[in-house]
């Protein structure tokens, strides 16, 4: 009896075990669905992480690049201006040569469609606006090209003025604008100067 006893005990401790077994297994699936689920979690926003960064750098670069051009037009436009300065002068004074000298030979008693400057005076005012032509031309602020069109057009409609009268008449505004053009060619560069400055300061922090 006690012999049947044991066998039969016997026999059912395997399954028990086993059925026990069983029952603890949800024990270690847990860490290891946790390990798994952390390290699909960490790869996920160290990608994300790299892709902003990417981002973040491909926006600096073009940022810099931009600036970098802009940069090179500004230094392009403030020496156009600074070389736009003597040329200017030149022509208006080579103009005034040849304003003066016209009317001294209309003073002389010469018609108007007659009385002429001397060829070298002529000559002067012919490469003077030669040289302001291709300044002119590489202008790009807006105030200055109004201004020196100004100073250009009434240069040139006094010098064709069919007239004494219709000469002094166009040629009395050019003092002004020719002041103008001046005071408008210093502040410009003056704002290129300032802005450049800032494009090539280190960024605040």
């Amino acid at each position: 009896m006690l012999e049947a006893l044991f066998l039969a005990t016997a026999k059912a401790a395997p399954a028990t075990t086993a059925a026990a077994s069983a029952g603890d297994d949800w024990k270690w699936l847990v860490p290891v669905a946790t390990l798994i689920l952390g390290f699909g979690l960490k790869w996920l926003q160290d990608h994300l992480a790299e892709k902003g960064r990417r981002r973040h750098e491909r926006d600096l670069r073009r940022e810099q690049r931009y600036d970098q051009l802009r940069m090179r037009r500004l230094d392009a436009e403030r020496a156009n201006l600074i070389l736009l300065q003597p040329a200017a002068v030149r022509f208006v004074r080579a103009a005034t040569v040849v304003a003066i000298e016209k009317r001294k030979a209309f003073e002389l008693g010469r018609p108007w469609s007659e009385a002429e400057a001397t060829p070298a005076a002529d000559e002067e005012l012919r490469k003077s606006a030669f040289e302001l032509i291709p300044l002119h031309a590489r202008i790009h602020t807006e105030v200055v090209s109004v201004v020196l069109n100004n100073v250009i057009n009434l240069i040139t409609s006094a010098m064709q003025a069919n007239n004494a009268v219709a000469f002094e008449d166009q040629w009395e505004f050019v003092n002004k604008e020719n002041n103008e053009l001046h005071r408008v060619m210093g502040v410009a560069i003056k704002q290129l100067e300032d802005e450049n400055q800032q494009l090539g300061d280190p960024p605040a922090r």
